[in-house]
C-alpha cells in the first residue's frame, strides 16, 4: 500500500495533467479536455469540497498564475485559503488570509476571510509548537496565541473577537499561565462587556482563581479571587441574562454551579481562619484566637466552621 506521502505526490502529478494555454484556456494533456478560467475554478471548488486537498490546491495554484479578472483571481484565492484550513495546513492558511485581506480588504469574504485567519491562529496554539528548557522540549500555545493577538489587535469589533480572547485565555488555562489567562478575560470583561463571552469570563476567573489555590496550597490569594468572581457571577446574573437569549441560558445553567463553588471557597476560607484560630489557642494567645473566632462568626457564618468557632469561644471568652 502507498504511503500517504506518495499518495499526495500522485494527486499533485494528476493535477499536473492540466496546463493553460493562451486564447484557449486551461487544457488536460491527456484528454484535450477544455476548461475556461472560470469553470477551471469550478474544477478546484469541486475537488476542494471533495476533500481532495491537493489536488485543489494544484488547481488554484495554476489558475493563479495566469487569470488576471480580480473577481476571479479574488474568488480563487479565498478558496485557497479556505481549502487550506479545512486540510488542516493552518500555517499556510493564516499567511494565505493575510495576504488575500491586504489585497481584498473590501471583500464580500473579508468577515469570513477574518474569522478563518483567527481559527487558524487559535488551531495553530492548540496545536502547540516545540519550546526548549534545560534541554528538554515541551508543547506551547504561545506562537500560535501571538499570532491569534496579532489578528485581534487588527480587527478588534468583528461579531466573534470576544469568542477568540476567550479561547485565547482558555488556552493560557490549559497551559498553566494563569497570570496570561486573567489579563485576557479582564480585558475582554473591559472591551466586549455585552458578549455571551463575559459571563463565560467571570465564571472562568473564578475558576482560574481555584486552580491558583490549589497549585499553591496555602497562597490563599487564589480562594480571594475565586470568592470574588463567583460572588460577582451570582450577583451580576440579572444583568448578564439580559445580553442575548445565549447568555441568559448559560447563566441559568451555571448559576447552580457558581453558588456550589462559593459554598466551598467561603467553607475552606473559614476552615483556614480556624486552623489560625487553633494555633494562638494552643499557643496560649487567647485574644489572638478570639479575634479569628469572631472572624468567622462574622465573614462565615452559614459554614460548617461557625459551629465549631462558637464553640471555642466558650473556651476563650467572647
Amino acid at each position: 500500500m502507498p504511503s500517504p506521502m506518495t499518495i499526495a505526490m500522485l494527486l499533485i502529478l494528476a493535477a499536473d495533467v492540466w496546463e493553460y494555454k493562451p486564447g484557449v484556456g486551461f487544457v488536460n494533456r491527456d484528454t484535450l479536455e477544455r476548461k475556461t478560467p472560470q469553470q477551471f475554478y469550478q474544477h478546484g471548488v469541486a475537488l476542494a469540497q471533495g476533500r481532495r486537498t491537493e489536488e485543489a490546491l494544484a488547481v488554484f495554484d495554476l489558475l493563479l498564475r495566469h487569470v488576471t479578472d480580480r473577481d476571479l483571481v479574488e474568488s480563487a484565492r479565498f478558496k485557497r485559503g479556505e481549502t487550506l484550513w479545512s486540510g488542516s495546513l493552518f500555517g499556510r492558511a493564516y499567511q494565505e488570509f493575510d495576504d488575500f485581506l491586504r489585497l481584498f480588504p473590501e471583500s464580500a469574504q473579508a468577515q469570513r476571510a477574518k474569522q478563518l485567519q483567527m481559527d487558524s491562529a487559535f488551531l495553530i496554539a492548540q496545536e502547540g509548537s516545540s519550546e526548549g528548557f534545560l534541554g528538554f522540549l515541551s508543547k506551547s500555545p504561545k506562537a500560535g496565541l501571538d499570532l491569534l493577538r496579532a489578528v485581534l489587535q487588527r480587527y478588534p469589533r468583528e461579531p466573534f473577537s470576544s469568542v477568540y480572547y476567550y479561547k485565547m485565555a482558555k488556552l493560557w488555562v490549559e497551559d498553566r499561565q494563569f497570570e496570561s489567562a486573567e489579563n485576557e478575560l479582564k480585558f475582554l470583561l473591559t472591551e466586549y462587556r455585552e458578549t455571551v463571552e463575559a459571563p463565560r469570563a467571570i465564571l472562568l476567573l473564578g475558576e482560574i482563581g481555584l486552580l491558583k489555590f490549589d497549585s499553591i496550597r496555602y497562597d490563599v490569594r487564589g480562594l480571594a479571587d475565586a470568592r470574588r468572581n463567583f460572588e460577582r457571577f451570582i450577583v451580576e446574573a440579572e444583568s448578564l441574562s439580559r445580553i442575548s437569549p445565549e447568555s441568559a441560558a448559560f447563566v441559568k445553567e451555571n448559576l447552580p454551579y457558581a453558588k456550589e463553588k462559593l459554598i466551598f471557597v467561603n467553607e475552606t476560607e473559614a476552615e483556614k481562619e480556624f486552623e489560625t484560630a487553633e494555633y494562638y489557642r494552643k499557643k496560649g494567645h487567647y485574644r489572638s484566637a478570639r479575634v479569628y473566632y469572631n472572624s468567622i462568626l462574622r465573614l462565615y457564618p452559614r459554614t460548617s466552621w461557625a459551629a465549631k468557632a462558637r464553640e471555642r469561644l466558650k473556651e476563650v471568652g467572647p
